[in-house]
């Protein structure tokens, strides 16, 4: 029986792994059935785990494993590769493994634990596959998730954020957010979306998707905004702002002018006229509710405006009880930050405030205001006090 150059450097390697005891491992490597040479490999994958990186012994194996996967199919090449993956030891094989190209180089950068920088930068810079496999990495750091986060193929895009260890700040995942939602405009492609959403633990960037959130991820991400206000300071009164905003949006609902109710929330948040409208359309009322939150409306005013707007869907007021009492728990604080996510703000959203001006007031006042004298002032005149207070008793003393 005649041996290719490949099957007789397996043979001469075989010789080394005699030491654990297997003999018959010389004809399993020379064995023409693939089960056989399958198990070749995965004793030879054993022994390149057990044995340290400067054992002599290593390259030959390397050479034979190389010339057995060569020939090999691609399920024997990916058992092969994520036997080693999880070892230290190996950095060797897996550079061969790699340069095989095909699925089993795409499991070395997306499994293998030491992987040099530079290759993992190629790779992100490399074809989707790659940087899809990359993705999937369990030690990502913000610059490759960074530039993962960049690139243009949805598909690298979903792994990423199905990577539940890759660290995404606020500003990528917004980016993120904002290519789910145009993906579900466009094709209704809910993919990217779902992973953003299933990301654990909740945070208040998922908000910018509460639209596109079932009612159990709503719920985590109301929750999660609840907890990201707790033990801050409650936003500064807006002068009454608020619930001047919250009026005007009663009357508009009350009146069933929707149009005005959608001006009026996009002013009030500074927000464009299709999310408003989206927010005030959303049948769960759950948006709406958030919104009506945020301003800190009352109670009666927010249920006559979710009744209104139930009206208008053909609803039966079964939810109006529970959105109110959704409302009436969550703070201002949470509501605003969770809108400032949805809209796509930076800092939490507060009213806009409306200049109240008099609309029969003169251009110029009647008379000019009185000028006030600095010296006048209630400090001014506790310094003139002090100091008098202070020439007496010294006046006193030299008098004595």
């Amino acid at each position: 029986m005649k041996f290719s150059p490949p099957q007789k450097e397996a043979r001469r390697v075989v010789s080394d792994l005699r030491s654990i005891g297997l003999p018959f491992l010389d004809a399993l490597s020379a064995s023409p059935s693939l089960a056989d040479r399958r198990l070749w490999l995965r004793v030879a994958a054993d022994c390149l785990v057990a044995w340290r990186r400067d054992d002599p012994r290593r390259q030959a194996v390397v050479a034979a494993a190389s010339a057995i996967l060569t020939g090999a199919d691609e399920a024997t090449r990916s058992a092969f590769a994520r036997r080693l993956a999880a070892s230290t030891e190996t950095a060797d094989a897996l550079a061969m493994i790699e340069s095989l190209g095909g699925e089993s180089s795409l499991i070395v950068l997306g499994e293998a634990g030491l992987l040099p920088r530079e290759r993992l930068v190629a790779a992100v810079k490399g074809s989707a596959a790659q940087a899809r496999a990359v993705a999937g990495r369990a030690d990502l750091d913000g610059e490759l998730a960074a530039r993962l986060a960049e690139r243009d193929e949805i598909e690298v895009a979903i792994a990423l954020a199905q990577n539940r260890r890759a660290p995404i700040d606020a500003e990528r995942f917004a980016a993120l957010a904002r290519r789910a939602k145009a993906r579900i405009a466009e094709s209704g492609d809910r993919r990217l979306a779902d992973a953003l959403l299933e990301r654990a633990p909740a945070t208040v960037e998922q908000a910018a998707l509460f639209l596109e959130a079932s009612p159990i991820d709503r719920g985590r991400i109301i929750a999660a905004a609840q907890r990201a206000t707790l033990g801050r300071r409650l936003p500064i009164a807006d002068g009454g702002e608020s619930l001047r905003i919250a009026a005007r949006l009663e009357r508009a609902a009350m009146a069933g002018d929707w149009a005005q109710f959608e001006n009026e929330l996009a002013e009030a948040f500074g927000c464009g006229p299709e999310l408003a409208a989206r927010i005030a359309a959303d049948k769960s009322g759950e948006p709406l509710a958030v919104a009506l939150a945020a301003l800190h409306a009352p109670n009666d005013a927010t249920v006559r405006v979710l009744a209104a707007r139930d009206l208008v869907d053909g609803g039966q007021y079964r939810r109006i009880a529970a959105l109110a009492r959704l409302k009436e728990a969550l703070t201002p604080a949470a509501a605003r930050l969770a809108l400032a996510a949805l809209i796509g703000a930076s800092a939490p959203v507060a009213a806009r405030r409306r200049p109240q001006l008099d609309p029969t007031a003169a251009p110029t006042p009647s008379r000019p205001a009185p000028v006030r004298n600095a010296e006048s002032t209630p400090a001014a005149l506790r310094r003139r006090r002090a100091f008098a207070f202070v020439a007496a008793t010294r006046r006193d003393a030299e008098r004595a």
